[in-house]
C-alpha cells in the first residue's frame, strides 16, 4: 500500500509551516531520557507528550514574561526614564507600591 508523506497530507493547511520535523519527547515514568524522533514517525501518544512539554514551556516564558513586564511597570509608575538602572528605578520613593 502506498504511504502519503506528512508533508503531503498537510500542506494545504494553514498550519503546515509550523510543524517542526522533529519533536522532543519528555521522559516518561519508564523512559527515563527525553527522546526525540522525527514527526513523520510520530504516534498520537508522542504528540500528546510533546504538546504537554511545550505547554510547560510556553507556561513558563509566560510567567517570566508578566515578571518583567511587572518590574517595567512598577519602575515606571515611580517615574523612571529608559536608561535607569531596575534597582535604582525601584528604589524611589513613591508611584505605587
Amino acid at each position: 500500500m502506498f504511504k502519503l508523506s506528512l508533508q503531503k497530507l498537510i500542506k494545504d493547511s494553514y498550519y503546515a509551516k509550523h510543524v517542526p520535523a522533529f519533536i522532543q519527547i519528555p521522559e516518561l515514568g519508564a523512559i527515563p531520557e527525553d527522546t526525540t524522533k522525527p514527526i513523520h514517525e510520530a504516534t498520537l501518544d508522542d504528540l500528546a507528550f510533546a504538546a504537554q512539554a511545550l505547554d510547560k514551556e510556553q507556561s513558563a516564558i509566560y510567567k517570566r514574561l508578566s515578571a518583567i513586564r511587572e518590574l517595567y511597570t512598577e519602575a515606571r509608575s515611580k517615574g523612571a526614564l529608559g536608561a535607569e538602572n531596575i534597582v535604582d528605578a525601584l528604589s524611589r520613593k513613591g508611584g505605587a507600591q
